[in-house]
């Protein structure tokens, strides 16, 4: 366990007390029993309950968190913006996932007896606290001090929300870049001293956001074998578990409706006019069919819980996959871009110092014809220097100016009289 120095707050030191102690108690119990243990969910965070509030006249269901000695109520709305903040923050983590919203055949149905069905509520009991337990062991997350505050009595989720850490993130995590700065939200100290990626800044704000259609020039091969593996992963629970597992649940359905019915049958044909020996018989296969009915309900509910559930959650851990691999793709194509950007402007740079470098040249070059001339003309006397003139006299001199200067055709009276002459 790590010195008391290393956690951030009262409710990571806890959490971590209570991941030790189950740890430590499912060491004990395979040495008790000498055989090995699948590893599986420490459950030390429980959703114990769901109740009806209401606040600013508006009604919602509230789960209750209990957690040793803590114990704090949040709504489904707060399990969602908790998730959301840690994905902004995390962009390259797979975030476990919480049930989705009521789909639209559920309103259809329930209208607004959707949010209060039991069998939902329910449900959502469960994969709210698996989620809360998958939080509670990862490595980073569970020392994120935004989860230590969902987790604290007495805190408002909304201040959480407009907190700095929250209201400074981009928009898009694209525009985010890994962290090391001590305003990351992550805890030092890390037993297995993963790096800090937290999106807290905004770096890459000026970057486009690429296509996904956009072709990649560097492909590796590991992602490639990566998005490969994740798609056929996907397909697989999405469709061919999803639905075999849908059609047993239908076919179980089903057979509980004929039992319900048959047994309903038997009991009251075994009140009719018979022998008591064959009425005491048939009373005795209704009742052996209600059992069947009742213990193939039970099966339902239990597989759901136990299977159902699970499957459908490794389904959302698949579509997790598929979104952290497109968030990589596009930061691929944003690493290219700006690398095709600094080719460009580097070559801009280089054609901007070579002119630079020119005119420097012919600036020196400029300058040193400019000294030369005034040195030769140091040398020499005015009268030497001054170029010599071809000799004209006075009037020529007026008449070569008047006719550079009269327009072509036109003829002055001075002309004419020369021309006479």
């Amino acid at each position: 366990m790590a010195d008391i120095g290393d956690y951030c707050c009262s409710i990571d030191r806890h959490l971590h007390e209570l991941l030790d102690d189950a740890h430590s108690q499912r060491e004990r119990t395979e040495r008790q029993e000498q055989a090995y243990q699948a590893p599986q969910l420490y459950y030390v965070v429980h959703v114990s309950e769901a109740e009806k509030l209401s606040e600013s006249g508006s009604s919602f269901i509230a789960y209750s968190i209990s957690f040793g000695d803590y114990e704090v109520k949040r709504r489904y709305s707060e399990f969602e913006s908790l998730r959301s903040c840690l994905c902004r923050l995390y962009p390259t983590f797979i975030v476990p996932p919480i049930p989705e919203k009521h789909s639209l055949a559920q309103y259809a149905v329930l209208q607004k007896r959707a949010k209060e069905d039991h069998h939902i509520i329910e449900r959502r009991k469960r994969m709210l606290e698996r989620f809360l337990n998958h939080m509670a062991e990862h490595p980073i997350l569970s020392s994120e001090h935004i989860f230590h505050r969902f987790l604290e009595a007495g805190v408002s989720w909304t201040e959480v929300l407009h907190s700095p850490v929250i209201t400074g993130l981009p928009k898009t995590p694209l525009h985010s870049s890994p962290s090391k700065a001590p305003g990351s939200s992550i805890a030092d100290g890390s037993a297995l001293q993963l790096p800090k990626i937290a999106a807290t800044n905004a770096f890459a704000a000026d970057v486009p956001v690429p296509s996904a259609l956009a072709p990649i020039k560097n492909i590796e091969a590991r992602w490639m074998d990566c998005e490969l593996f994740t798609n056929k992963y996907a397909n697989q629970f999405s469709t061919v578990i999803e639905r075999n597992e849908r059609r047993i649940y239908r076919k179980l359905g089903e057979l509980s409706s004929d039992y319900a019915e048959l047994g309903a049958t038997l009991n009251g044909f075994s009140l009719l006019d018979h022998p008591e020996s064959l009425a005491a018989a048939i009373e005795q296969a209704g009742q052996a069919v209600d059992n069947s009915y009742i213990e193939i309900g039970e099966l339902l509910t239990q597989m759901e819980a136990d299977v159902g559930e699970p499957v459908h959650q490794y389904a959302q851990y698949s579509l997790i996959l598929k979104q952290v691999l497109r968030f990589r793709l596009l930061k691929n194509l944003q690493l290219e871009g700006v690398e095709s950007a600094l080719v460009r402007v580097r070559g801009k740079l280089e054609s901007l110092l070579q002119a630079d470098d020119e005119a420097k040249r012919l600036a020196q070059a400029l300058e040193s014809n400019h000294h030369g001339r005034r040195h030769t003309v140091a040398g020499q006397s005015i009268d030497e220097y001054t170029p010599s003139a071809p000799a004209h006299d006075q009037a020529d001199e007026e008449s070569l100016l008047s006719d550079a200067m009269q327009p072509q055709g036109f003829v002055t009276p001075q002309r004419a009289n020369t021309e006479a002459t």
